[in-house]
């Protein structure tokens, strides 16, 4: 089962639509081999700080980081209650809301997620253990990046926010695994590319998937940023292009980068 899920992924899309999680190996045992080229930086990393364990506490956490953070308490296997502004502890809107984007491999039918902050899994999916022997065998190596609609749809799981999923309603997709086609069941209206009222960030986002979905672009998010280095230092060397300019001057220096604040319903943040 496992060879043939990484034949898919090296001839494309994966079936649509899941009707449950597949087993699969677990972020600790991938920093075994990888502790000297990844280990050294993934305590840092962005993605393993979605959500943060509290020093001293085996039940309390934090969602989020730099500006705009959240408490978390954790209420059972795969659950946590959320604080809200008020003080009072919500029991489901983390998993109704937060899970999808900030925990890795949601059920959503019982919107339990398996383990807390983003796990290797949540990019290169079900890992074949030959791998070792044939890096084909795993999505987004060198030899399987896996083209520009699948690593869109990669990253799109998480950062393109305002989609819902067809199948839950939820505002991440139903049982996505890396190598399926998200579009198949999270619906995002590209038009949204447009919509004067997006954040910067979150326009740039939008208009690079639009991009690539219906303009054929091969310009993806790891055109510019290093996932594992926690770094965009190759954006910096990107060409410029009309979608340096939701962010960028058209003249003057490129360090020069308009003002403007992160805003998102459905992480509350105004």
């Amino acid at each position: 089962m496992k060879l043939a899920f990484a034949a898919l992924l090296v001839c494309g899309f994966a079936q649509a639509q899941r009707k449950q999680l597949p087993e699969f190996v677990a972020g600790d045992q991938c920093l075994f081999c990888h502790r000297n080229d990844i280990g050294p930086t993934w305590q840092k990393n962005a993605h393993n700080l979605t959500v943060q364990p509290k020093a001293g506490s085996a039940d309390e956490f934090t969602l989020g980081s730099r500006k705009h953070t959240r408490q978390l308490r954790k209420t059972g296997y795969g659950r946590f209650s959320i604080q809200e502004k008020d003080g009072a502890w919500n029991g489901s809107k983390f998993a109704e809301r937060c899970a999808g984007c900030h925990t890795t491999a949601v059920n959503a039918e019982t919107k339990v997620f398996t383990e807390f902050a983003i796990d290797c899994y949540a990019c290169h999916g079900v890992v074949d253990l030959e791998h070792t022997n044939d890096t084909r065998l795993i999505l987004l190596s060198k030899k399987n990046r896996g083209g520009a609609s699948m690593i869109t749809s990669i990253c799109s799981s998480c950062h393109l926010r305002g989609g819902e999923s067809k199948a839950k309603g939820l505002p991440y997709a139903y049982h996505f695994v890396p190598g399926d086609d998200l579009f198949a069941d999270h619906a995002a209206d590209l038009k949204k590319a447009e919509d004067p009222a997006l954040n910067a960030g979150d326009r740039h986002v939008w208009r690079n998937v639009r991009d690539v979905l219906e303009n054929n672009s091969e310009t993806t998010c790891l055109s510019c940023h290093q996932v594992h280095a926690n770094s965009a230092q190759k954006h910096r060397r990107v060409l410029t292009s009309p979608a340096c300019l939701d962010c960028h001057y058209e003249s003057g220096p490129k360090k020069n980068v308009k003002a403007y604040a992160a805003a998102s319903v459905v992480c509350e943040v105004p």
